[in-house]
């Protein structure tokens, strides 16, 4: 539901019953709270209504002036300033679908060998999954996101629940699955060198099914980018590029983790940002240099999609869209934890190019939000804007992209 259409609904129902609470609309409108007290304040900011503590009543003065139909045509009554706001997300938002988990992160001296049990030196229980990193990166690049995923109805629920209220994510729907817990992570983190492993159990992520997709049908076609993984389940992902096509909607898909059923994907996206393994297996082509990775990007461009984007962790990101290379060198960083680094590339990659910034520049806005990511204690934990392009500024004469065929 846009926003708009929600305040006319909060209209109406103050209308009828002249007091409103945060909790019922919540509910009624299928929102979180956090969305309703942003409604509430936008509301008494133009001069409909008054908050209270929980809620918010009508303005007497202003509605006392107005006929019933006015009140029913709300959304006329701000038509500048309704379309505004529209052509403004228009361009600058980013739906994501994806995958919600539950992040237990150990630190430990090294990445263990098979049979080898090591004591960490410190644990965290965290928000995590591709999808909600992605969002959250997104969100903190000044896009304008809608994230949908699934949880289950187990101890995890609530703790889901509180994190997005509380999150910088703004918009998002959360389906619930009667069948499965919600997803859980399990990531080993090397104190020595920052690199990590995951085995993650994906849960009520694996079960959004075709009508859910299509209930937020709306939101793909107003999205500029959407951007997906492959931590939810492949009839669900290719329904929304089934939507996103039909309405010209630039699709990004993160191939990870991989699985076969990427190839039946692939002529469909536009923009797909392997890291060395996946595109390795994607092309078949073994990456161990710049040359290999250039085979393997032609390889797959082959296969149907329009740009490749290999991220090669330390050695930068390389780009290829069919003509050229483009090779963006990474940013310097003091790494602590690269688990959530893919997750911080893609999500701020796809609000650059939502906000109708150049590929170039996305390529750098992505690696430079990146590197700032790695210096974080855990997978959700995202730079601000403005540290992003501190960072780029700061190093405008030494990350130089090169250019070539």
């Amino acid at each position: 539901m846009l926003k708009i259409e929600r305040k006319t609904n909060i209209l109406n129902f103050l209308k009828k019953q002249k007091i409103v609470q945060v909790k019922k609309l919540s509910e009624q409108l299928n929102v979180t709270k956090e969305t309703i007290r942003n409604d509430l304040s936008e509301l008494e900011n133009e001069g409909y209504v008054k908050r209270h503590h929980g809620g918010a009543i009508l303005n007497s003065q202003i509605f006392d002036s107005m006929s019933l139909q006015d009140l029913i045509n709300y959304p006329q009554l701000n038509e500048q300033s309704i379309n505004t706001e529209r052509l403004k997300n228009m361009h600058n938002h980013v739906f994501i679908l994806g995958s919600f988990n539950v992040d237990i992160t150990n630190v430990v001296p090294h990445l263990p060998a098979p049979g080898e049990s090591i004591l960490a030196s410190h644990s965290s229980f965290s928000p995590g999954g591709k999808g909600a990193n992605q969002a959250l990166a997104a969100s903190c690049s000044q896009a304008d996101v809608y994230f949908v995923t699934k949880i289950g109805q187990d101890e995890f629920n609530h703790y889901a629940k509180r994190y997005f209220e509380n999150s910088k994510i703004s918009n998002y729907k959360l389906f619930e699955s009667t069948k499965s817990k919600t997803g859980c992570a399990v990531i080993l983190v090397s104190n020595e060198s920052g690199e990590n492993c995951i085995a993650i159990s994906p849960g009520a992520n694996m079960e959004i099914t075709n009508s859910e997709v299509d209930y937020l049908e709306d939101e793909i076609k107003n999205a500029s980018v959407i951007l997906l993984q492959l931590e939810t389940n492949t009839s669900a992902i290719k329904r929304a590029i089934d939507i996103a096509k039909k309405n010209d909607v630039k699709v990004v898909l993160n191939p990870a983790p991989y699985n076969d059923s990427l190839l039946n994907l692939l002529s469909d996206i536009d923009i797909i940002t392997p890291n060395e393994t996946e595109a390795t297996l994607i092309s078949n082509v073994s990456i161990n240099d710049l040359e290999s990775a250039k085979r393997a990007a032609k390889k797959i461009y082959a296969m149907g999609v329009n740009v490749v984007i290999i991220t090669l962790g330390s050695k930068g990101a390389l780009c290829f869209d069919g003509e050229q290379f483009i090779l963006s060198p990474a940013y310097p960083a003091i790494v602590k934890n690269t688990s959530g680094a893919g997750d911080a590339f893609n999500g701020a990659f796809a609000s650059s190019l939502a906000q109708g910034k150049a590929l170039l520049y996305s390529l750098q806005y992505a690696s430079a939000f990146a590197s700032l990511s790695v210096e974080t204690d855990c997978a959700s934990s995202m730079p601000n804007h403005q540290m992003v392009l501190d960072r780029i500024n700061q190093n405008i004469n030494k990350i130089i992209p090169k250019t070539f065929i």
